[in-house]
């Protein structure tokens, strides 16, 4: 089950929705199955072929390996007016491997030979059988024993005498297949007989086998207004990042952000005053501004709450510095001088006011700066806030520094405040070592 980032309807009430996909559909068996949903509430779906989907129409479906779902929600009940165009993107996290088989003699070999391979997360046997009508085939057993995985493409190929590789299949599986172990045939050996010069040099089979998989957990996800173009954002992104390489490039100034920045320092035709519990810093801002990059500060100014006629917003939960960061981040879409208390804190202030845009930026920048010694309020921030992908990976850098967590302050003191997200933690860290490689 996959959930797209939440996205506001203002036209509907400010409601929030999201759609799930499910890429291996429980009923009917072979379907993935996609719904829009409300929090809270149930909505359509709609239903396709996985065959269709993955495989057979693949460069329909998945250009890119994208795939792209377009809705339209509207109000039965008022008459329809000019859309307003939501977009939400996710982008998943991929680990890739890869290994050689080589089986000597191949010619002379029996039925029953088994070669064991081990990843971190899953567990495969290749074997080579002879089947009841008498011809020898290469098999492939898979088992996953962690439920994080939730995809699996492999693709075999042989190595022929010039070195090259010659594919011989592509299977794709999903955590349903996993779990109930996959049997899936690789190729025939009476093909490679018959064309042993090519396919088995001095009688030897190279079987080079690269594999994928992902566990679900988000490296990137955006939600804004208007339409995305996959094509679009990479051209986008490419001559960025081109802007901060290039010596020419790198002269071009941003106009609209530092105009907006004058704005806001110089407090010009500022309507509204964001006040702290220190009384001692008043923040001029503007209501339009406010209302556009915050669903909450929307909110506020649009119904009729104290905010929209008193000229300023109490916000006593935020400290002078935070509200400073979030604000300028809502005039620039910039954040400068980051660092990991601040982060957490402006995390905090992004979830509260709703701007999906800068929790997606703290929770990139808490991602990249993890620590021993930071891990666990990481985790600890992340699980408060339901934010799965920065809690998935929180656990993953905690296992995979165990002796340094385990044996810190930090971790004796999380157990005490933080029991059943301790008690997780274990559980997966038991459940590696029980099944990690065995060193030969």
């Amino acid at each position: 089950m996959i959930d797209s980032p939440r996205f506001i309807a203002d036209a509907l009430e400010g409601t929030k929705w999201f759609l799930r996909l499910y890429p291996s559909q429980i009923t009917p068996v072979n379907h993935i199955g996609l719904f829009l949903r409300r929090e809270n509430c149930a909505g359509p779906n709609s239903i396709k072929e996985r065959e269709k989907v993955f495989v057979t129409q693949r460069e329909t479906f998945l250009p890119e390996d994208t795939l792209t779902i377009q809705c339209t929600i509207w109000n039965t009940e008022v008459k329809p007016v000019k859309p307003q165009q939501l977009y939400a993107r996710e982008v998943f996290k991929v680990k890739r491997r890869n290994f050689m088989w080589r089986i000597e003699e191949f010619s002379t070999l029996k039925s029953g030979l088994k070669n064991k391979i081990k990843d971190r997360l899953i567990e495969f046997d290749l074997v080579f059988n002879e089947g009841l009508d008498f011809e020898k085939k290469l098999v492939l057993n898979i088992n996953s024993f962690d439920d994080s995985v939730k995809y699996f493409p492999l693709m075999a190929s042989t190595v022929n005498s010039e070195g090259k590789k010659e594919n011989c299949g592509t299977h794709e599986y999903f955590a349903g297949d996993l779990k109930r172990g996959v049997l899936g045939t690789l190729l025939f050996t009476k093909q490679l007989m018959e064309n042993g010069s090519r396919y088995l040099p001095n009688d030897v089979l190279s079987l080079d086998c690269e594999y994928a998989y992902s566990t679900g957990t988000v490296s990137y996800e955006q939600c804004g207004y208007g339409i995305i173009s996959p094509k679009l954002t990479n051209e986008v992104v490419e001559s960025r990042n081109e802007h901060n390489i290039g010596k020419e490039n790198s002269r071009i100034v941003p106009i609209m952000p530092n105009d907006l920045k004058s704005m806001y320092n110089d407090r010009i035709f500022s309507d509204t005053e964001l006040r702290t519990s220190t009384q001692t810093s008043h923040f001029s801002a503007h209501k339009n501004i406010l209302s556009a990059r915050s669903p909450v500060f929307r909110k506020m100014f649009s119904n009729d709450m104290k905010e929209k006629n008193s000229g300023h917003v109490d916000i006593t939960d935020l400290e002078d510095d935070t509200l400073h960061r979030m604000l300028l981040y809502i005039y620039t879409d910039t954040l400068n001088d980051m660092q990991f208390d601040n982060g957490c804190k402006l995390y905090v202030a992004a979830d509260k006011y709703e701007i999906l845009t800068l929790r997606s930026s703290c929770s990139s920048f808490l991602k990249e700066n993890l620590s021993p010694v930071k891990a666990c309020d990481v985790l600890a921030l992340a699980d408060r806030h339901q934010h799965d992908d920065l809690k998935s990976d929180a656990q993953d850098f905690i296992l995979k520094h165990d002796k340094e967590v385990f044996g810190s302050l930090e971790w004796k003191h999380f157990m005490t405040t933080n029991i059943q997200l301790a008690a997780d933690i274990m559980f997966r860290f038991t459940q590696c070592k029980i099944h990690e490689p065995l060193d030969a």
